[in-house]
């Protein structure tokens, strides 16, 4: 059963993919033959970057015509016998001008990766660009465990402007001994189908994989995730919506701590928690919003509820509160705090995460 849950997930991750190549090729031609609209394109940063734009104007003059006289003399033996020799010329002036616009995209991304519970729908980069991340947290659960600490890694690259792939090392929880599966990884498949508009939402959709290569660690996870994101009032408050669903077929560490995919920010489940109880089918849904209070700094509020990791326990409803923080153009620093709101066992009770990214290009 568990090979078969395995193949049905490398089967629809493939499809995803398939799927998101031509989408984004669709669309690649398609900003081409467009070049009067809004670019969504290009990845802006959270000050929301300019790009310029060259325009050369040609300015042409009529033609004028320009007379020159001439006047020769010639003395012939029965007199003298003028000639007059008229000459025209026509002069066309041609002027180039160049002129240098800034254009600002408003829809741009700010920013608001999956590092966060709700993420924007975005693309996180632009063709050929990298982006690296450290990420860090620390989690205290609702039933009175000993707290985790954790570090993350991930590396991202832009297929296209609107297609990345993800490769994540899932969080490493340290103090606990072995088995906690720390060296899993994640691979993530992210595309834009739609970029905002003044009149539409951007819109995206993405799949991503655990991959059991950590320390005790079994099976295959897969969830896929729609987000929406939509400018409201002014471009500077925007309202986000993410769904997602995951088929849980493992666990992280042969101690049977919770996989999700949806929660490896900062939980790791209930250590007591058994493989076999896990939740095989799980789903969550929730709205965010984030406010630029100036060029460098975000602000946002995220809320979800997700079904419970094992079976019989009831959702976790979970509250964040977090920041960006432009250092410089290709530098970013991401913080944010996780509060638990029902005082469920696998809900957090209180987490703080931390991340700094770099992109390179």
């Amino acid at each position: 059963m568990r090979t078969g849950s395995l193949f049905s997930v490398a089967v629809a991750i493939g499809l995803f993919c398939g799927w998101s190549v031509t989408s984004a090729s669709a669309q690649q031609a398609g900003k081409q033959k467009d070049k009067s609209g809004k670019s969504d394109s290009d990845s802006f940063r959270l000050t929301q970057a300019t790009e310029k734009k060259e325009t050369t104007k040609i300015k042409e003059e009529r033609p004028g015509v320009k007379k020159e006289t001439t006047v020769k003399t010639e003395e012939k033996a029965g007199g003298r016998e003028t000639k007059t020799t008229v000459k025209t010329k026509e002069e066309t002036t041609t002027e180039r001008t160049t002129v240098v616009e800034e254009v600002t995209d408003q829809y741009a991304y700010r920013e608001v990766s999956d590092f966060f519970n709700v993420r924007e729908a975005n693309s996180s980069v632009t063709k050929g660009e990298w982006e690296f991340e450290v990420g860090a947290a620390w989690v205290t659960a609702s039933d009175h465990t000993d707290d985790d600490v954790s570090l993350s890694f991930s590396l991202k690259y832009g297929i296209t402007d609107c297609l990345f792939v993800e490769l994540e090392v899932l969080p490493i929880n340290f103090g606990d001994g072995g088995d906690q599966g720390n060296g899993d990884l994640a691979l993530i498949v992210f595309n834009q189908f739609l970029g905002e508009t003044d009149s539409l939402p951007a819109i995206a959709g993405w799949a991503e994989m655990r991959i059991p290569s950590g320390d005790g660690s079994s099976g295959v996870d897969g969830t896929f995730h729609a987000n929406i994101t939509k400018s409201i009032i002014n471009p500077c408050f925007r309202v986000h919506l993410e769904g997602f669903v995951e088929t849980a077929n493992g666990q992280r560490g042969a101690g049977g701590g919770a996989a999700s995919l949806t929660s490896r920010s900062f939980f790791f489940g209930p250590s007591e928690s058994r493989g076999e109880d896990r939740r095989h089918f799980q789903w969550g849904l929730g709205p965010g919003f984030d406010y630029q209070f100036d060029p460098c700094t975000l602000g946002l509020i995220n809320y979800i509820n997700r079904s419970s990791e094992e079976e019989g326990h009831h959702n976790q409803n979970i509250l964040e509160l977090g920041v960006v923080r432009e250092l410089n153009p290709c530098q970013h620093l991401k913080a944010a705090v996780d509060v638990g709101l029902d005082g469920n066992d696998e809900t957090p009770n209180l987490a703080a995460k931390l991340l700094w990214s770099i992109d390179i290009k």
